[in-house]
This record gives structure tokens, C-alpha cells and sequence, in this order.
């Protein structure tokens, strides 16, 4: 289709050329001309409710909201006159009236220079020294803190209801709501409840999008303004989804992490993406731990090292575990240890499923967020891809229908408009690695009936889960061709150890080496062996139940690279410089295999991994 035309307007006495369905904040922003904005957010639908970017229209008969006056052909714009500054200005002492914006005690404060709050900024910009119009400080405004991962201050709201709008438009989740009317209107979440009782998920979305100090989070608050901070671009190693998120440090410390709004999740996050990577730890592990009379005690690398190369060269067999958030890199290094020097193929990821990939052409997240039809069969992405599971609530507030097909509900059940059951027809077996062996079957009457719901879609997108049986993965392949599928992945780099030929499955031998991150071990228990090596960043009952640990590097320390669940290769990098006492995985084959009198190229190691 043919471009529209470009449309000619005059902004300040200066011609700029505009794009259709442009408003006018957007064409001057553009083309390099300030104007003030508060309750806008380039991520938001306009609202135009802070009336601070005004503007002169020529034939309007007063002041018009720039954010959301679209643009005509001939329009001619002022956006600096003297009674523009004196609307903006009063506009502002009227919102500084109405709470008591309290700036020396608040965390977004700042001089002109380094103040992240956006209302305290234009203040400086409007040269504002004063109240024309004093708060009322006798009146108490409430703070919620009742959301374990971040504040509400009532104080400090200007109500511009971005978070109301990102709660609705990017997360998709309607928590949040006005309640009350004039000087007394609050952000209230449903009926008017505290926010941690609420059905907020805290994927902290309004947390990003809000100007002032109103919402803050635990971690972060107070420890350094955005020109104090380094932000990097980095991939969520989370889950599956990958998402892209700015990771906010300073000193070498991780401080908090925001969505990347040029990312395919455009912004959103969940609570482990955005929260749950910052909160403590358990202990880190900085040296390698030997047993010896029964208790872990330090020494050094090249002891350890040995110890783990004679124990390996007297075993009859060595098997290895993973965890699936390691890197491609990280995972190829392993493999090849194993291949290579210890001569064992009894290697398995710790946990993870990747559903076959061969069903028929890969949706992306923005085919979610775009679909008219989405079938969820034998999965629940609220609950393990979560992030995907808010873009498909997104496209179900886009009047998407939805077909559910499962065996056990979801938290997206109520907007199904066909619910299909699945039949659990799984081999049962004592070991949790044989338990992995699930099989779900769907009928011939249901995959009539899904097919009948999907034909008549433009832009249907089915996720899928693993374990259902051979004839429901050949059903789907035989879906009409404007069927997009995006499997349901478990594990954020299962999809990259599969590539490389590691998968959940049951090993083993008579020691065992166990390759972990910062993993903690949530109940889950290791094959049993008589000697046992863990590779961890911190303790947990697998490095208390270990013969050796060796430190490893936490996720933000890792480089290298995930394959997320839409097959995409995402770059992972470093955020905090890992101790000097913590190498990279492959420089710890790398030792290891020599004190084995093995030889392993590291730049053979980090192409196994995959192309670029």
C-alpha cells in the first residue's frame, strides 16, 4: 500500500512536514520543538487531562491539548506565546495545590539537573519559586504500602492516570480506577481496596509510567536519580518469553529493572522479570567448598579442580544437569565436557519443556497482541509465560475470541467462547525426571470443532503446549495457513539447549555434575550419586548436599545468548562485573578438561553455542 501523503503545517513560523493521524505534540516532537507534556506517554493513548501542552491553532477559538489535536493540512501552531506560558503556568500552581508535593522528602526530587520527577521539571522550567495557591497540609493523605514490591503515596499523585491507562492499555489487567470525585478523587484499585489485596499481579507497569514520587519501589528508592544510574539494554532470562529490559545499576549493584518499550513485550513485564530479580538472596558463594569430615569448607580452585578431575577420571560414569536459564554458551561448554573429555552422552537440562517447533509458521508476541483468534491448548501462559499471557488478555480486550483447550483451568477461562477438554492418558512413574513423560490427547470431535472455530479467523494464533500426543501435534499441522503458532515453552534457554541437543530426561552414573546460575531449588530434588559437584552462585540444600561447589556466575554477570520461544537469538550481558574469583563456565571446562590431560578450545566452545 502507498504511503499518505505528508501533511504541511507551520509550527512557530517554521514549516514542518507531518504524518497522517499525527497529532500535534507528535509532528513538533518530531521535528525537534518542545512542548511540555505531564499526563502523556508515548506508550499511552493521549488523554489530554494536565492541559500543559496547550497550543495556539489558528481558526481554534481557544487553547487546544497538543497530545490529542490531530493534524490538517495548512495548520499553523503557536506553542510559545505569552498566553500559552501563563496557561501552563497557572495549570501547574493548580496541580502543585492539590496535594502537598512535599519535595525534600521525595525520592523522584532533584535539582533541575538530576530531579526525575516530571511535574518538579517543569516547576524549574516555568520558573516557579512559590505557591500561588498554598497546599493544604492539615489534610493527611493516605500511603499505600501494602504491595510487596512497591509504594503508592496519595500525596504525591497528580492524578494524570497514566498508571490507570497502563494498567488497561499494556497490561491489560483493569486494576486500577478512579474513586471519589473533585479534590478528593484517588487512584483506588477495584472496589476501592488496598492495592496488595487487589487483583493488581505487580507487574509494575504503572510503577514505570508514573511522573512524580507517587509510586516508588522498595529496592531503588533513594539510592541514586536517572543522570547517577547506568542503564543497559538486556534480555529477561526469566522464563521463555525473553523479554527486553533496561537494567538500572549503579556502583555494581543492581538497583531495579524497567521494560524495554522497543522491545517486542513493549515495556511489559511480570513481578520475577521486574521485582523478583532484584529482592535478596541467599548467601553467595565466592570461593569453591570442599566436604571435608562431613563439612563444606573453602579452598582454592586449583584443589578443587584436581579433586573434581580425580573423582571423574575413577568413575565409571559421569552424568551432568543444567538449568535452563544458562546461556547457549555456558549450555555448549557443557556438552562439550561432557563429549569430549569425560566421553559421557548422560547429560539433561534440570527442568524444562519445548513443545514440538515444526507445526507450522512461528507467530511473534505482536501476532498475539494483534490476533482476532487465540487457542491455548495444553497450557497456561498467565501462569508460566506470563507476560505473553497479558498480551493475550491485551487482543481479548481488542474483541479477539478466545478457544481454550486443557485439562486443568487457567486464569484467561471466563472469555473463552469454546472450552475443550483434554484427556491425561500419561505414563505414571516413581522417578520426577519419568514423570516429565506427560501425554495429553484431544479427540476427533474436539479437533473438528477447533478447527471449525479457527478457519473462520483472518490472524489466529494458536500456543501450545508440550505432551499432547502425536495425533493432536499432527492436527495442528494440518490447520489452514493463516495459522500462526508460538509453542509454550518452560525454561528461558530451553529452546537454545535443544538446539544443542539437551533436554529433560532421566541420567545416570556414579557422579554427577550439576551446572547452575543463582537457581534456587524450590523442592526440586537431583539424582542420587556418590559424588556430586554443584556449580552455583548461591547456596541452597544442592550445594549443602554437594562433595564440591564451585562459584558461578549470577544471571546478571553471564554473556552469551537465549533463544526465547519465538526461536529469536537474544544477546545476554553483563550488567555487574562478576567477582574476580568467579570465571565464566567455559573457562571452568577450560581448567577442568586440562587437569583431566583433555585440551578445549574456548572459541571452538562459544561457536558451538550457534551463529550470530
Amino acid at each position: 500500500m502507498n504511503e499518505p501523503a505528508p501533511i504541511n503545517i507551520t509550527i512557530n513560523g517554521r514549516p514542518v512536514q507531518a504524518r497522517a493521524r499525527q497529532t500535534v505534540y507528535e509532528a513538533a516532537a518530531a521535528a525537534g520543538i518542545h512542548i511540555p507534556v505531564l499526563c502523556h506517554h508515548p506508550q499511552l493513548k493521549p488523554e489530554g487531562a494536565c492541559r500543559i501542552c496547550l497550543v495556539e491553532i489558528e481558526k481554534q477559538r481557544s487553547l487546544q491539548p497538543s497530545c490529542t489535536f490531530p493534524v490538517a493540512e495548512g495548520m499553523v501552531v503557536r506553542t510559545d506565546t505569552p498566553a500559552i506560558i501563563a496557561s501552563r503556568k497557572a495549570s501547574l500552581q493548580m496541580i502543585f495545590s492539590e496535594r502537598t508535593h512535599y519535595c525534600m522528602f521525595c525520592p523522584a526530587s532533584g535539582t533541575g539537573e538530576t530531579t526525575d520527577c516530571e511535574l518538579q521539571q517543569l516547576g524549574y522550567e516555568h520558573g516557579l519559586d512559590c505557591w500561588t495557591y498554598a497546599p493544604n497540609y492539615k489534610k493527611q493523605w493516605p500511603v499505600d504500602a501494602s504491595r510487596e514490591f512497591f509504594v503508592m503515596d496519595h500525596g504525591r499523585c497528580i492524578l494524570c492516570r497514566r498508571c490507570i491507562r497502563a494498567c488497561e492499555d499494556i497490561a491489560a489487567n483493569h486494576t486500577l480506577g478512579l474513586n471519589q470525585r473533585g479534590a478528593r478523587t484517588m487512584i483506588s484499585a477495584d472496589d476501592d481496596v488496598p492495592f496488595g489485596e487487589s487483583s493488581c499481579v505487580s507487574c509494575g507497569t504503572c510503577l514505570q509510567v508514573c511522573p512524580t514520587g507517587a509510586l516508588h519501589d522498595r529496592q531503588s528508592v533513594y539510592l541514586g536519580h536517572e543522570s547517577q544510574i547506568k542503564r543497559t539494554p538486556a534480555t529477561c532470562v526469566g522464563c521463555a518469553v525473553g523479554c527486553g529490559i533496561h537494567a538500572i545499576t549503579r556502583d555494581n549493584h543492581l538497583l531495579r529493572v524497567e521494560g524495554d518499550w522497543d522491545a517486542p513485550n513493549g515495556g511489559l513485564l511480570c513481578s520475577a522479570g521486574r521485582f523478583e530479580v532484584v529482592e535478596p538472596k541467599p548467601a553467595r558463594i565466592l570461593q569453591p567448598l570442599v566436604r571435608r569430615d562431613g563439612q563444606l569448607v573453602e579452598t582454592s580452585w586449583d584443589d578443587a579442580l584436581a579433586l573434581i578431575g580425580t573423582r571423574f577420571s575413577e568413575a565409571h560414569l559421569v552424568a551432568g544437569v543444567a538449568s535452563p536459564r544458562l546461556t547457549s554458551e555456558s549450555l555448549a561448554a557443557f556438552e562439550c565436557f561432557f563429549h569430549d573429555v569425560l566421553e559421557s552422552s548422560e547429560i539433561a537440562l534440570l527442568s524444562g519443556e519445548v513443545p514440538p517447533l515444526d507445526l507450522g509458521l512461528m507467530a511473534s508476541l505482536r501476532d498475539v497482541a494483534n490476533a482476532d483468534c487465540i487457542a491455548v491448548i495444553g497450557g497456561n501462559p498467565l501462569q508460566n509465560q506470563k507476560v505473553l499471557g497479558h498480551l493475550v488478555r491485551r487482543a481479548l480486550d481488542n474483541e479477539a475470541r478466545l478457544i481454550i483447550v486443557n485439562d486443568e483451568t487457567t486464569g484467561i477461562d471466563d472469555w473463552a467462547e469454546l472450552q475443550l477438554e483434554l484427556e491425561d492418558i500419561s505414563f505414571r512413574a516413581a522417578s520426577p525426571f519419568e514423570r516429565l513423560k506427560t501425554t495429553y490427547h484431544l479427540r476427533v470431535s474436539g479437533v473438528f470443532e477447533l478447527e471449525k472455530a479457527i478457519v473462520s479467523a483472518q490472524r489466529p494464533v494458536l500456543l501450545y503446549g508440550s505432551g499432547l500426543s502425536s495425533s493432536v501435534y499432527a492436527a495442528l499441522r494440518t490447520l489452514p495457513a493463516q495459522a500462526r503458532f508460538l509453542p509454550l515453552v518452560k525454561g528461558a534457554n530451553a529452546v537454545g539447549a535443544a538446539r544443542l541437543g539437551i533436554e529433560p530426561r532421566p541420567v545416570r552414573g556414579d557422579a554427577l555434575y550439576v551446572l547452575l546460575g543463582d537457581d534456587l531449588s524450590d523442592g526440586q530434588p537431583l539424582p542420587q550419586s556418590e559424588f556430586t559437584v554443584v556449580h552455583a552462585a548461591v547456596r541452597s540444600v544442592w550445594t549443602d548436599a554437594a562433595d564440591v561447589v564451585l562459584p558461578s556466575p549470577t544471571w546478571a554477570e553471564q554473556r552469551g545468548h537465549v533463544v526465547n520461544l519465538e526461536g529469536r537469538r537474544l544477546p545476554v550481558v553483563p550488567l555487574l562485573q562478576a567477582p574476580a574469583s568467579v570465571p565464566y563456565h567455559r573457562q571452568t571446562f577450560v581448567k577442568l578438561a586440562e587437569r583431566m590431560g583433555q585440551t578445549l578450545s574456548p572459541e571452538a566452545l562459544v561457536h558451538l553455542a550457534g551463529p550470530e
